[in-house]
């Protein structure tokens, strides 16, 4: 038993660094963004969503580093953090177009299930998440222990988000109960938030 507490440990800690990442800023801005169209209401799905579009890219990479032995192009890690940048920009900009077409009563289409999952697709392609899953994986013993830390990192990090998700719709339905206008002015500041956040990326990289 005691030969198998560092292993437990280094799994734990896969777990862990999935929940730590679920907080990064640009995922609470992407998810955040995405539920501020529709007032919250469908936050939870959205970020559970979100959260499996980023574990299968994880999942991909994982596969080609440890399975196929490639390495991460760094040209590639750089395309990705440029589209989350833009991404998070849309974001923001549709977030305002549906509340211009909610203020001027023109109706608005609901954002996608699939479209959180594509937003997670490209974050789990960029940032941290090579560092803090794929990486550590790799200097494991064996291909399937290092799947393993994938999938709890993985199991982590939608468990996580998933709280973000409901926290973020019973914020906003508490809000609309209280007052509409309290309501959009939250959307409207998360729409801001991912916008902001999007150029700083860009700014910064």
């Amino acid at each position: 038993m005691a030969d198998m507490a560092p292993l437990l440990s280094i799994l734990l800690l896969g777990f862990a660094a999935g929940v730590i990442h679920a907080f990064d800023a640009d995922h609470i801005a992407a998810v955040s963004g995405i539920s501020g169209r529709d007032g919250g209401r469908h936050s939870f799905r959205f970020a559970l969503h979100w959260g499996f579009g980023h574990g299968l890219a994880v999942i991909i990479i994982a596969t080609c580093v440890l399975v196929a032995g490639t390495a991460i192009p760094t040209r590639f890690s750089a395309y990705a953090e440029a589209a989350v940048a833009w991404m998070l920009i849309a974001i923001g900009i549709s977030t305002f177009m549906h509340l211009w077409r909610q203020h001027h009563r023109r109706g608005h289409a609901r954002p996608n299930s699939y479209n959180a999952a594509l937003v997670g697709l490209v974050h789990g392609s960029a940032g941290s998440a090579p560092l803090l899953a794929v990486i550590p994986a790799a200097g494991m013993a064996s291909p399937a222990l290092g799947m393993l830390h994938i999938l709890l990192f993985n199991v982590g990090l939608i468990m996580a988000m998933a709280g973000v998700g409901a926290a973020l719709r019973s914020g906003m339905s508490a809000a609309g109960r209280y007052h509409h206008a309290l309501q959009l002015s939250l959307q409207s500041g998360l729409g801001v938030f991912a916008t902001g956040f999007g150029v700083f990326l860009l700014l910064s990289n």
